[in-house]
């Protein structure tokens, strides 16, 4: 049986970039996803309600703690959400960057919408498979 049938799924969107958090969350809001936007990881931590989302789409290059330093963190305190890396600046050339990424699927802005929401539901599709620490 498919979540979707029993609850709405529940995604956090940590953008630093306002317009990006407003178009991504009536985006996914127009696709029936319940978003809770933050603008950066701390704002994101101090949420007692970030805890329960089903999916996490994260900016990299956030002010403060950065998105692979929220995922670091999230999975050395046993939460194991999916994640979704979004990045306009990309540097898949840099082995250390790619090791930030690990196996997670990373969308380079600026996206197409069926980009970003063919990516998020194969995220959530699998999220019961474990994903490898980066």
């Amino acid at each position: 049986m498919n979540d979707t049938a029993s609850h709405t799924l529940k995604i956090a969107l940590i953008d630093d970039d306002a317009s990006v958090r407003s178009a991504v969350s009536r985006l996914l809001r127009s696709h029936n996803y319940t978003c809770k936007a933050y603008e950066s990881a701390e704002s994101a931590l101090a949420d007692p309600d970030f805890a329960s989302v089903d999916c996490l789409v994260l900016d990299v290059q956030l002010s403060g703690m950065n998105g692979f330093a929220l995922r670091d963190r999230l999975q050395r305190d046993g939460v194991s959400t999916p994640c979704l890396f979004i990045t306009a600046h990309p540097e898949s050339s840099s082995p250390e960057w790619m090791r930030s990424v690990g196996n997670h699927p990373c969308v380079i802005k600026p996206f197409d919408e069926s980009q970003l929401l063919a990516a998020i539901h194969k995220l959530l599709e699998n999220r019961n498979q474990p994903m490898s620490p980066s």
